[in-house]
């Protein structure tokens, strides 16, 4: 684990003891997290001849977030120029949320189209399946043939035509 991942890792881990205590920060750290993966937000906030404070209002401003602990987070990281980790915090800490609330994250890549009939019938197989609740995100990738590739948590199940071929391809190689 790298410098910067465990750095916003700990601010992640703070923030989410602040949302067990029932202060809910996600959406402003979401807000925040969004307005700094900007381009333009990121040249400013580790431009070191602005002052902390006003690379920090202006991230603030922008995103339009006044509750209190958010404000000093933006205002720590922009101080210790670290705020380009605000992405990455927001990332971790909806990743703590999302087990905290027994939810699980899926990743399905599919060929084409997937109509709301059947990614929600997809969510309630897989939710059932697995006992927790999924939150699932959709990606096309016409390569894959035919079929469905689902990443869950740190697996991957692969019921993809190219998947296949790949497999038959190795066993005939052998």
């Amino acid at each position: 684990m790298s410098d910067e991942t465990a750095i916003a890792r700990r601010y992640a881990v703070a923030l989410f003891e602040l949302y067990q205590d029932g202060k809910d920060v996600t959406a402003d750290v979401n807000k925040v997290a969004q307005v700094a993966s900007n381009t333009d937000a990121k040249a400013l906030l580790m431009n070191t001849q602005i002052t902390a404070e006003n690379r920090a209002s202006t991230v603030l401003k922008a995103a339009t977030v006044n509750e209190e602990h958010v404000l000093r987070l933006v205002t720590l990281l922009a101080s210790r120029n670290k705020a380009t980790l605000l992405p990455s915090i927001s990332e971790m800490l909806d990743k703590l949320v999302r087990e905290a609330n027994a939810q699980v994250m899926v990743n399905v890549t599919v060929a084409g189209d997937l109509d709301a009939g059947l990614a929600g019938k997809l969510k309630d197989a897989i939710s059932s399946g697995i006992g927790k609740q999924v939150e699932l995100s959709v990606h096309q990738d016409a390569s894959i043939i035919g079929g469905i590739i689902l990443n869950i948590g740190d697996r991957q199940i692969d019921h993809s035509v190219r998947g296949r071929l790949n497999g038959l391809k190795r066993a005939l190689s052998v």
